[in-house]
């Protein structure tokens, strides 16, 4: 399938559904990846991927940057990665600073 019918597919869903693979059961999909210099568009769920790599990854990044702490909670938020998942991978402390400040904020 290509990116254009899937495109045309999910245009027929709710877009606040949530995308999952394989089942109505299945893992969430959190990321869509494109290789560099070859063809081909893959899709990601939290088993796929190093979470604990990911999001330390951009939380420093976020910090080295300067970037807006409510746009990168936003971000993470709108591709799936709660609180939950934050804590299980990057720990309490992460988490609880990432629930405070989406709960003063609005985001949750």
């Amino acid at each position: 399938m290509t990116v254009g019918t899937l495109i045309k597919y999910l245009q027929k869903y709710d877009e606040n559904e949530i995308v999952r693979l394989h089942n109505i059961d299945g893992e969430p999909v959190l990321f869509t990846l494109q290789a560099v210099n070859k063809p081909g568009v893959w899709l990601e769920t939290e088993s796929d991927t190093d979470m604990s790599e990911e999001i330390n990854a951009r939380l420093e990044d976020a910090v080295i940057n300067d970037a807006d702490e409510g746009e990168v909670y936003s971000l993470m938020l709108e591709q799936g990665i709660n609180i939950n998942m934050v804590e299980k991978y990057a720990g309490c402390d992460v988490a609880n600073k990432m629930r405070s400040y989406c709960k003063c904020h609005g985001l949750l």
